[in-house]
């Protein structure tokens, strides 16, 4: 069921929020979800009210934020950095070499890795990974990596890591065991993106446009090729991208998008799917009700939890949406195409009980 074309993303949104600079970390939980920008601010606020629970600075850019076990970790600049999720205090800070890319929580342990640019040769060297017990910041294990992770994630008690030249691939660490595993019948080449569905299978993608799916064993189910971009949709599916937008392996329509998708998210009962132009464009799917909309910045980072989905852009807005709150507002047939961006920001705050002085809604 195709609904209105040109439904803005502001139409479709519980809540905005916005920093100063483009988005370039977000992360949620049951209670809050968090932005940081590429000038290393930081932001918190809760999803019950949408008010504000802390802003910090945390200079120079955020690069990776990821909640654990009563601390919020957030890789910034040359630093791993634990605050406080009810204030933003400062739990604990460690320094890296060059740059701290990013963070993951597996349950019990942050991995963290970092990098160093090398401008002589235009290269990354000195790359390293890391296992940090999360409340007082002791680090656990530390050892360097051949090549640069592009990609990281938890992978049971462990972490996994897609890496770059020269020694690319799909890697992992197990707690414990300061040793990098090449994941079986995977090919050596470099990792661009990965993914994970809900039933912890993953999804990674190579710089020669080839898609691999495991499970959560590291056991490869599938693979595909020409694949620009590769995920898992509310229903279970993997599905692939080609170069032109056209999905390789499923019956998952995106006509009308402004370009191929280049981000691809769910909920357990939401899909969304975002191109990467100056202008982006999208498509969400909720059972079998598809619609497709329009903003005027770049999405530059995406990221599901629960029902909720959350969009990092490069105007430094932050867009909320909440499954519940969509399919209650497709039943009403609440999207015109009209500017009735007034009447949005008054939906928005009945969500939650007017309370229009503190909402800052656009």
């Amino acid at each position: 069921m195709e609904m209105n074309s040109s439904v803005r993303l502001s139409d479709l949104s519980s809540l905005i929020r916005s920093l100063k600079a483009p988005v370039t970390a977000i992360a949620q939980d049951n209670k809050s979800f968090i932005a940081g920008d590429s000038e290393g601010m930081v932001s918190a606020w809760a999803v019950s009210d949408g008010d504000l629970l802390w802003t910090i600075d945390l200079e120079p850019s955020t690069s990776s934020i990821a909640f654990a076990d009563g601390v919020i970790a957030i890789a910034h600049g040359a630093s791993i950095t634990a605050v406080n999720p009810d204030d933003g205090a400062l739990v604990w800070a460690i320094p890296v070499d060059g740059a701290c890319d990013f963070v993951a929580f597996d349950g019990q342990s942050l991995w963290v890795t970092s990098s160093v640019y090398e401008i002589e040769i235009e290269d990354y060297v000195a790359c390293r990974v890391m296992r940090i017990e999360p409340h007082r910041g002791r680090v656990q294990q530390s050892f360097s990596l051949p090549s640069k992770a592009w990609t990281l994630d938890a992978f049971g008690q462990g972490c996994i890591l897609g890496l770059g030249r020269p020694q690319p691939g799909i890697y992992t660490i197990k707690s414990g065991k300061d040793e990098l595993q090449h994941l079986e019948n995977t090919p050596r080449v470099p990792i661009s993106c990965s993914s994970s569905s809900l039933d912890n299978r993953m999804s990674f993608t190579t710089s020669d446009f080839y898609a691999i799916q495991i499970d959560q064993d590291g056991k490869i189910i599938d693979t595909a090729k020409n694949a620009v971009l590769a995920g898992f949709t509310h229903d279970g599916r993997w599905i692939t991208y080609d170069q032109n937008g056209g999905v390789v392996n499923a019956e998952f329509l995106d006509e009308g998008l402004n370009g191929f998708p280049h981000h691809l998210t769910s909920t357990d009962e939401m899909t969304l799917s975002v191109t990467r132009k100056p202008d982006s464009s999208g498509a969400i799917s909720i059972g079998k009700i598809r619609m497709t909309w329009m903003h005027s910045s770049e999405i530059t980072i995406v990221h599901s939890h629960s029902d909720r989905t959350l969009l990092g852009c490069l105007n430094g807005e932050i867009f909320l949406l909440e499954t519940d709150v969509l399919k209650r507002r497709i039943a009403k047939s609440e999207f015109s195409d009209g500017d009735d961006s007034s009447i949005r920001a008054r939906l928005r705050m009945l969500r939650f009980g007017d309370k229009s002085n503190n909402l800052e809604e656009k």
